[in-house]
C-alpha cells in the first residue's frame, strides 16, 4: 500500500529553514518551489528518505516517492524500478505503472520505442509495454531518426535497425565499431570503421556520405559536425566543407549556436558558427549548451551561464546535469562522520534558484 506524502510533510518546514540560512536574502519558499515559467509540465525524479518520487517545476510533489530508482520522463513514459521490485518497469505522468516490472534493465523512450532487457537479451517495447521488436541483441541503442545502433547477440556485429528490428544496410556500408555518438543526427550518423578506426559518417540508407578518414569526430549538430585533422579539430558542413578550420585542441557539439572549445590555452570557452571566441576562455571544463544555459566548472565546482556568457548559478556544485524540461539536476557531495560520500540531489530552475533543495 502506497504510504501518504502527508507523513512526509514534516520535511517541508525544515527545507524551508535550511534554505532560508544558507541563502540570506532570498525569499525561502521561492527558492525551494521557484517557477521559471518555463514547460510547466515538466517532472523531475527526485530522492527523498531513500525513494524517488517527481517534483514539478515549481518544486511541488506530484509523484509521492515510493521507488527505488526513478529516471526522466521521455514521450511521457518514465522507467523506474519498484515499488516492490527491482525489476523495471515504465509509469505514466500520473505516477501509474503502465508497463510492469517485468525486465533486467531497460533505456529512456525514444522514437515511440524503449530497449528493455528479458532473459539476457535486448528488444524493443512500445508505449503499451508490447514488445515490437523482440529480444535478440546484446547491446541496444535508443531509436533517432527512424534508426537504432544495436549489437547483434550471435555473431557481435554492430548494425543500424529501424523500427521493424530490420538491418539498414547499403551495398557500401561498412563494418562498423561502437561508438559514443551513434544516434543519427540530421540525417547522418557517425561511424567508425572496424578496419582502419577512422571516422566518417552516413546517410539512414546506410551508405557512406562523408568518408571514413579522421581520427576522431562528432555527430553532427546545428547543421555543423566537429572533425580532427592531424592534432587539430575543426568543423564541417553535411558536405564535408570546411566551415571552421581546424586550430582548436577540443572542441564539442553545436548547441544553441554556440560549441565549447579550447583553443591554445587550458581553458575552455564558446565559440559560434562563424569560429569567433564569442565567451572568453575561463572554465576549467565546459559542457555543450541546453535550453540556453550551460555547465561550465571553475576550481573543482559547477555552475551555470547563459548564451551572453553570464553566470546564472555561480560554481557551486559538486557534479550537475545539463538543463531537460525547464530544470537542471544537481548534486553536492559531503562526507559523514566515518568518511564515506553523501550526495544530495536538488533541481534548479532556468534563473539558478532552487526549485528542489537537495536532498537524499
Amino acid at each position: 500500500m502506497k504510504r501518504s506524502f502527508l507523513h512526509r510533510a514534516w520535511l517541508l518546514p525544515a527545507l524551508i529553514v535550511g534554505l532560508a540560512l544558507s541563502l540570506p536574502g532570498c525569499d525561502a519558499i521561492d527558492d525551494l518551489r521557484g517557477n521559471d515559467g518555463h514547460v510547466a509540465d515538466g517532472l523531475h525524479p527526485v530522492l527523498l528518505d531513500g525513494e524517488w518520487g517527481y517534483v514539478n517545476n515549481e518544486g511541488r510533489m506530484v509523484i509521492e516517492p515510493q521507488f527505488r530508482e526513478a529516471y526522466a520522463f521521455v514521450d511521457g513514459r518514465a522507467r523506474v524500478r519498484g515499488p516492490r521490485s527491482w525489476r523495471t518497469g515504465y509509469i505514466n505522468t500520473r505516477g501509474e505503472l503502465v508497463i510492469d516490472n517485468q525486465f533486467e534493465e531497460g533505456l529512456n523512450f525514444s522514437g515511440g520505442l524503449a530497449a528493455v532487457k528479458f532473459d539476457g537479451l535486448w528488444g524493443y517495447v512500445n508505449r503499451d509495454g508490447a514488445f515490437i521488436i523482440n529480444p535478440q541483441f546484446a547491446d541496444p541503442g535508443p531509436f533517432h531518426e527512424g534508426r537504432a545502433f544495436v549489437r547483434d547477440a550471435t555473431e557481435y556485429d554492430w548494425n543500424y535497425i529501424d523500427p521493424t528490428g530490420a538491418v539498414v544496410r547499403g551495398l557500401n556500408t561498412p563494418e562498423m565499431e561502437r561508438v559514443d555518438e551513434a544516434d543519427f543526427a540530421e540525417g547522418r550518423a557517425l561511424i567508425k570503421a572496424d578496419r582502419s578506426d577512422d571516422f566518417g559518417y552516413i546517410d539512414r540508407d546506410g551508405e557512406p556520405v562523408i568518408p571514413t578518414q579522421y581520427p576522431d569526430a562528432r555527430a553532427f549538430s546545428e547543421g555543423l559536425a566537429a572533425v580532427k585533422v592531424s592534432d587539430r579539430w575543426g568543423y564541417i558542413d553535411a558536405d564535408q566543407r570546411t566551415v571552421i578550420s581546424p586550430r582548436f585542441i577540443e572542441a564539442g557539439p553545436f548547441r544553441n549556436g554556440l560549441a565549447p572549445v579550447r583553443e591554445n590555452t587550458n581553458t575552455w570557452g564558446y565559440a559560434n558558427s562563424s569560429g569567433q571566441i564569442v565567451i572568453e576562455p575561463a572554465f576549467d571544463e565546459a559542457r555543450p549548451f541546453a535550453q540556453g544555459r550551460a555547465a561550465v566548472q571553475v576550481n573543482g565546482r559547477w555552475g551555470f551561464i547563459d548564451t551572453a556568457g553570464r553566470w546564472i548559478a555561480e560554481p557551486q556544485f559538486d557534479e550537475v546535469r545539463a538543463y531537460y524540461n525547464g530544470a537542471a539536476r544537481v548534486h553536492t557531495i559531503t562526507l559523514d562522520d566515518e568518511g564515506d560520500s553523501i550526495t544530495r540531489i536538488g533541481y534548479i530552475d532556468r534563473d539558478g534558484r532552487y526549485l528542489w533543495f537537495p536532498t537524499r
